[in-house]
């Protein structure tokens, strides 16, 4: 008969590991526009407010690649906290008729941001995934 020990621990275990891959998953994208070419781009809007959330600012830029013009909408990670203070920071780092790096994919560039690299918050999930893991680890050998 299972012990329903380890059955809890063992789907700690995995879940661990599929957070943990998640969030590998999620760096290594992250990491990968630090590499893409950039162009000036220029905002377009810069709201306080966007129509999904009224604590996230709105705003949206334009970019040329190749003679081909884009319009993006600034996405935010999920993992954000956001707040009146957050939405305003960005409106005033990111005015309407500023000039922009927007940095693009080479493959694809309709996919475009302003801020490469990994997040603050690109860590979470890894870091979730990976204490989850070490506990289920930990508890199955050593807690019985």
């Amino acid at each position: 008969m299972f012990n329903p020990y380890t059955i809890i621990l063992s789907l700690f275990v995995i879940a661990g590991l599929l957070a943990t891959l998640w969030g590998l998953a999620i760096i290594i994208k992250a990491r990968k526009t630090q590499q893409w070419p950039a162009v000036e781009g220029e905002i377009e809007k810069s709201d306080l407010a966007s129509d999904a959330n009224d604590l996230l600012p709105h705003i949206s830029f334009r970019y040329r690649v190749d003679e081909q013009s884009y319009q993006r909408a600034m996405e935010f990670p999920p993992d954000i906290t956001p707040s009146q203070e957050f939405a305003a920071s960005y409106v005033q780092k990111y005015p309407v008729g500023a000039s922009i790096q927007v940095y693009y994919n080479p493959q694809n560039p309709e996919q475009a941001t302003l801020e490469p690299g990994v997040g603050k918050g690109d860590w979470l999930v890894f870091a979730i995934g990976l204490g989850t893991l070490i506990f289920g680890i930990l508890f199955l050998v050593f807690g019985g």
